[in-house]
């Protein structure tokens, strides 16, 4: 460290913490990242794929050491040990050689600042340790009140978080949040904004600080204010994020009082490090661009403000701390470097310097970080999570702004049956700062219950409307590499596009993994174009279901109650199919004569859930989910009949059960229900009452041929000698037909099922004289209605009593 001397930093620290409540995050005390500490970073060419120095492995590996680093309150989310020797207070050490937390408590003032990383690596791989962790600091934040953790990061911090899914109670981080910024400004600032910037202000030049983070320090409350605003747009918030940015602009730009002058004073280096007026320099000019463009004010002064900071960048991407990009290697620094990317990102408009000016620091950033633990590493041996979790965001913008995606889809539903063709396709996607494409190699293999060749790969439109050549490869071992450019002068690809697909035929069963193996992506100029890649798996389920048992038909007012059983086990969804009793064409119903009929015809039986999809007697009446064991069909356009029911266990491959060992049918009527008396409807209206015994009455004892015979009034007997029945019919209306109207007289309706009627008669023969004989009820219940029959030799019947 040959910048500052340490002793100098000790007690600048001591300064800086007796306000580092009102002030916000303090720079980490090690600013230097040189030859000496760190090897150089290595040429963008010599990356290795999946090494944490590319953008977004690097942003996932900071903030998994974030999550490690955690003396996390859920205890073991941060996988450090449980029991361990942190306080579970939800935050973070300071500095540390060590990679654990310490036994201490946190920090108050690097909560925010350092969580910050979390919720952009969040918002780019959302998993739950991730979430835990966010959520253990933001609640300790709310816990230890606007007293004590009360920085203008924690403000943004709780306003993110509590904008994540998942989030319960969103309300009450914002609530905090609010609460933090109003016991600033009442205990900082004299009850104003701008109070409160002129502390943080005066506050640094006390310590001795007449430099860049008087501005840095300012702007995370103009960002507080301006976030504040989103969440409370009628509270005034807008007006205070002005009233601080022009603190800020009046100390930097109008000579009051004139601590900071970035085209001044402030703009140099001194390789000693003993010039503090060059401290802080980069994140200084950083936080005048974020508090003018969050505050919508000297929004003039940004483009300026943007060429200061590309000024101090390294041809390899780092910023350094200082005005310039002196031949100083040590003058990199990993906390300036990462404030200047989140400038440039958030609020300078995204021209193709500024992004490459953005790509380049994620890079540096990417390139130096430790590999393996996630964290920046300083040449003490010392970790800051605080400079991890602002290197975090900075890597998650680089591959926001830059990153390029190699990835594999595949259509169709997952898990897929035997047989099926499934299409992968790879495709490319730059982001806004990638060069263009000229030219691409993608090695890839399969693995798995699939059948393809060469023959089924075949270019995508990546390249379509430029001159370029194609060419496949067979590797052998099951690997392939498929390769393109485009030919001649050309600005490359410059947006999404498919690179080729591969047609799998399904063959057996298991896991099938289309995994990309390696890949070069080159721009005009023949420079790496670095991508974060992808492929992808699914299942072949080429196993049926068992069948279900026990199918149940019942009637019911122009529908069919269906019901079956089943293990459950294996399935998706149950397919119901209807089959027809017609009259020689299938769709014309058998109604009302079915077996009587020349051409009744009952619908085949199918022998499993294929055979009924593709038959022209069956119709997919519905499905309902796993679980669920009963339908109601209501879709019938063939109007009254006699339908059957075929239920087949589906999973979720689609693969079809065979049959149930036996189906089941009923009416989607009432029997007896012939007439509907209400006035203007014409239909049926789903009662038996006097209306349809009068016409029964009409017909009764008539036969087909007879004048008066009405067909839709022989209903009886049925199958199985019940009202709920198939009809049997005969031809002639007579007695069993009357029962039948009688069991379902005002019982039926047209919205409710039937009760349940028990009967059960004996009857007995009494002799009462010579010549008489009287049929008694001898017992039991029900009886509804009687005809008997004779040979002839009764000379007369009466009726009882």
């Amino acid at each position: 460290m040959n910048k500052i001397n340490f002793t100098i930093l000790t007690l600048a620290l001591m300064l800086v913490a007796s306000i580092a409540g009102a002030a916000g995050p303090v720079a980490a005390p090690e600013q230097s990242v040189g030859d000496a500490v760190r090897e150089a970073a290595p040429p963008a060419a010599d990356k290795a794929l999946g090494d944490p120095t590319d953008w977004l492995a690097s942003c996932l590996a900071g903030a998994d050491y974030l999550v490690y680093m955690q003396a996390d309150i859920t205890e073991d989310n941060a996988g450090n040990g449980d029991p361990d020797q942190d306080l579970e207070d939800g935050g973070w050490d300071w500095a540390t050689a060590a990679f654990e937390h310490g036994p201490g408590a946190s920090p108050n003032n690097i909560y925010g600042a350092t969580a910050a990383g979390l919720v952009q690596a969040y918002l780019l791989d959302p998993t739950a340790a991730r979430f835990t962790a966010m959520k253990d600091a933001a609640d300790n934040i709310v816990a230890e009140g606007p007293t004590v953790i009360r920085t203008g990061s924690d403000i943004l911090f709780l306003c993110d978080f509590a904008d994540l899914p998942g989030v319960v109670d969103p309300a009450a981080y914002r609530t905090a949040a609010v609460a933090i910024w109003d016991d600033r400004i009442a205990t900082n600032g004299a009850g104003s904004a701008t109070g409160l910037a002129e502390y943080i202000r005066d506050g640094r030049f006390g310590q001795g600080y007449s430099n860049g983070i008087i501005p840095w320090d300012i702007s995370f409350y103009a960002l507080a204010a301006a976030r504040l605003h989103v969440v409370f747009p009628l509270d005034g918030y807008d007006t205070a994020a002005i009233d601080i940015a022009n603190v800020a602009w009046e100390d930097s730009f109008n000579s009051n009082p004139g601590y900071f002058d970035p085209y001044g004073v402030n703009q140099g280096w001194d390789p000693t490090g003993a010039n503090s007026d060059y401290w802080w320099y980069t994140i200084g000019v950083s936080g005048l661009i974020r508090a003018f463009e969050a505050a919508g004010v000297h929004t003039g002064e940004i483009p300026g403000l943007a060429t200061l900071l590309l000024d101090s960048q390294y041809a390899d991407g780092a910023f350094s701390d200082s005005y310039g990009a002196p031949t100083d290697e040590n003058n990199r620094d990993w906390q300036d470097t990462a404030y200047c990317v989140m400038a440039l990102y958030e609020s300078v408009a995204p021209t193709g310097t500024i992004l490459d000016a953005v790509r380049g620091g994620a890079t540096w950033l990417a390139a130096t970080q430790d590999v393996g633990s996630g964290a920046w590493v300083y040449g003490s041996g010392n970790h800051y999570p605080e400079v991890a979790g602002e290197c975090t965001v900075a890597a998650a913008y680089g591959w926001l702004a830059a990153g390029a995606t190699v990835g594999a889809a595949v259509d169709g539903s997952d898990p897929v049956t035997c047989g099926e063709v499934k299409t992968v396709t790879v495709s490319y996607a730059p982001g806004d700062a990638t060069p263009g494409l000229r030219g691409y190699e993608v090695v890839f293999q399969v693995t798995g219950g699939v059948l393809f060749d060469l023959d089924d790969v075949d270019e995508g439109l990546a390249f379509d409307g430029f001159t370029s050549t194609y060419y496949e490869v067979d590797v052998g071992g099951g690997v392939y590499s498929i390769n393109g450019s485009i030919l001649g002068a050309t600005p490359g690809l410059l947006t999404a596009g498919d690179l080729f697909t591969v047609e799998l035929t399904t063959d057996s069963e298991g896991l099938v993994e289309f995994e990309i193996l390696s890949y070069n992506l080159r721009d005009p100029d023949n420079t790496a174009i670095f991508a974060d890649i992808s492929g992808v798996s699914f299942t072949i389920d080429c196993t049926a279901s068992n069948a279900v048992f026990d199918i149940a038909a019942a009637p019911a007012h122009e529908k069919v109650a269906v019901s079956w059983d089943h293990d459950g086990l294996d399935v998706a969804t149950y397919a119901v199919f209807r089959g027809l009793w017609y009259d020689s064409a299938t769709g014309d119903s058998a109604y009302p004569e079915y077996d009587d009929l020349a051409g009744s015809t009952i619908p085949t039986r199918p022998a499993d859930y294929a055979a009924a999809a593709a038959s022209a007697e069956w119709e997919l009446a519905g499905t309902v989910a796993a679980g669920t064991l009963v339908f109601t069909d209501t879709g019938m356009t063939t109007g009254r009949g006699v339908y059957y029911y075929e239920v087949f266990a589906v999973d979720a491959a689609l693969n079809g059960s065979l049959a149930a060992a036996a189906n089941d049918r009923a009416t989607n009527y009432w029997l007896g229900d012939v007439v509907d008396h209400t006035p203007l409807d014409g239909g049926y209206d789903g009662l038996v009452d006097i209306y349809d015994v009068t016409a029964l009455g009409d017909s009764f004892g008539e036969c087909d041929g007879d004048d008066d015979y009405n067909d839709e009034c022989d209903v009886g007997p049925t199958d199985d000698w019940s009202r709920l029945g198939i009809p049997t019919t005969d031809s002639c209306v007579d007695f069993e037909d009357l029962i039948v109207f009688a069991m379902n007289f005002g019982v039926v309706t047209a919205t409710k099922d039937l009760p349940v009627i028990d009967a059960t008669v004996n009857l007995a023969w009494v002799r009462v004289d010579e010549t008489h004989w009287a049929l008694e009820l001898a017992g039991g219940q029900g009886l509804l209605g009687l005809r008997v029959q004779t040979d002839g030799a009764v000379r007369g019947v009466s009726a009882g009593e």
